[in-house]
């Protein structure tokens, strides 16, 4: 499993109940990051694979905060 930009996750310390869960569990498939993103770039345009993961984690952080609602 890739490790979180920055060597770390910010979630190493909490016990939170998705500690448990696998990554591959938690975070949308990073294809499909990655094709969603490229939609909104120019045919040449290039993504880091930083960028990819940030948005990969954001997006999964999101949904968990809506479905926890």
């Amino acid at each position: 499993a890739p490790a979180s930009p920055g060597g770390g996750s910010h979630e190493s310390g909490e016990h939170s109940p998705r500690s448990n869960i696998r990554e591959q569990d938690r975070f949308l498939p990073i294809a499909n990051i990655s094709r969603i993103m490229k939609k909104a770039l120019p045919a040449n345009g290039k993504i880091a694979k930083d960028a990819k993961e940030t948005v990969q984690e954001c997006v999964s952080e999101f949904i968990s905060f809506i479905t926890s609602e």
